[in-house]
């Protein structure tokens, strides 16, 4: 017979102490809803594999912590795989690059400061819908906890074992994704580089920092370890990376969204819901706009006393009118771009420099909204007439063989 040492009650549990969980607890917290977070981490922020770039709209729209800021970016070097090198600068710094322990650390102080009850080292093993209320058995240093609550958030980033418990569904797939920080001192803009020796479908960048460190990464569906010394190799040639390398670090990113984003009494926000752009996998700005609808529709369900599944559809309806032809279109991109070899995407460099594409995105484009560029670039005629030569080379290959 198990052992549960308490349980206890609140308004709403939210499941998982990132940004998106953070924020949700947060913005529920500050309108009087009685939320606790669980956090299996004994610490906020600790040990995060994340790339850190944020757009500075993000800043403006949220109260965001300015004091994780390490770096910015207006600069960036984009890298083919037969070395073709294009140079790409925007008119202002709309980009910025975070601390991740020090941004989700001041996210979780507001939350507190504004009510929520954070439990670390807390580790939810089941979740499950009562008729009135939602249960949580909680793995705690002290011991089983029973939490119970009117709803529940899942926020368990590229966790998905309390969703496809629920129903709720997984992501069609997990992007491998790895990363280091070196002493770099010259590197001063970003690079991304493309090409199978360093991402099979993606890409991977090198990012400067403020103190002069760079941070060094790739998502890949390939090896993940392969391209990352690719591109340390790359960088090494300018300047002396081989006595400060940090950590190596891992995680899976998911790609695609979940089957539902909502159940009775739950609601799953940021990459917990797959909510992350399919074009680079960056999922903290769509992390904080889902858990800022996530909010309103809890808050609503609270003064309508509905929390049924039928109602907080309308939460998955609402992240979809704002982000769901991003992903959509991202993931119609992804598949293209996939299915290129490597003399195809430098035949595309040399497309996009003919058809003035990055003069467009330098003007036109912004850093988390990518459909326009999208459009534009499978529209170029440079680069369709690119494509079309080279699905006539590659078909020949293989009637060759």
């Amino acid at each position: 017979m198990r052992r549960v040492l308490n349980t206890e009650s609140f308004d709403v549990m939210v499941i998982g102490g990132g940004p998106s969980g953070l924020f949700t607890s947060s913005l529920l917290s500050q309108n009087g809803i009685k939320t606790v977070l669980i956090e299996k981490d004994s610490e906020i922020g600790k040990d995060v594999v994340c790339s850190g770039v944020i757009s500075k709209e993000a800043f403006s729209r949220y109260d965001l912590p300015e004091n994780a800021i390490v770096g910015t970016l207006k600069d960036a070097e984009l890298h083919s795989p037969g070395g073709i090198q294009i140079p790409y600068s925007h008119p202002q710094e709309t980009v910025v690059v975070v601390d991740r322990h020090k941004f989700d650390g001041e996210l979780g102080k507001s939350a507190v400061q504004n009510g929520t009850h954070i439990m670390l080292s807390s580790r939810v093993s089941s979740l499950s819908v009562k008729e009135n209320f939602v249960e949580a058995e909680v793995k705690t240093p002290d011991g089983l906890k029973i939490i119970n609550s009117k709803m529940a958030v899942i926020a368990t980033g590229v966790s998905f074992n309390l969703q496809a418990s629920l129903g709720m569904g997984r992501p069609k797939k997990i992007i491998k994704g790895i990363q280091v920080e070196v002493q770099a001192d010259d590197v001063n803009k970003l690079k991304v580089y493309w090409g199978n020796k360093v991402s099979n479908g993606y890409f991977g960048w090198a990012i400067p920092l403020h103190d002069g460190r760079t941070r060094i990464g790739v998502m890949t569906d390939g090896n993940a370890q392969e391209g990352l010394n690719h591109i340390l190799k790359d960088v090494g040639q300018y300047t002396n990376i081989c006595n400060d390398i940090g950590r190596i670090k891992r995680r899976g990113i998911s790609f695609g969204t979940i089957d539902k984003s909502y159940s009775d009494r739950i609601v799953a926000v940021g990459e917990a819901a797959g909510l992350v752009k399919t074009t680079t996998g960056g999922g903290i700005y769509y992390g904080l706009i889902s858990a800022e609808i996530a909010s309103n529709v809890i808050q609503e369900a609270f003064q309508k006393d509905d929390f049924s599944s039928r109602f907080l559809s309308k939460y998955e309806k609402l992240w979809k009118n704002e982000l769901g032809n991003e992903i959509k279109l991202g993931k119609y991109f992804h598949k293209f771009y996939s299915k290129l070899n490597d003399n195809s995407i430098d035949t595309l460099f040399d497309a996009a420099k003919k058809d003035g594409l990055l003069s467009f995105i330098s003007e036109q484009g912004k850093f988390d909204w990518h459909k326009n560029a999208v459009l534009k670039i499978l529209k170029s005629p440079n680069l369709r007439k690119a494509l079309l030569w080279e699905s006539i080379n590659n078909a020949r290959e293989k009637i060759a063989l």
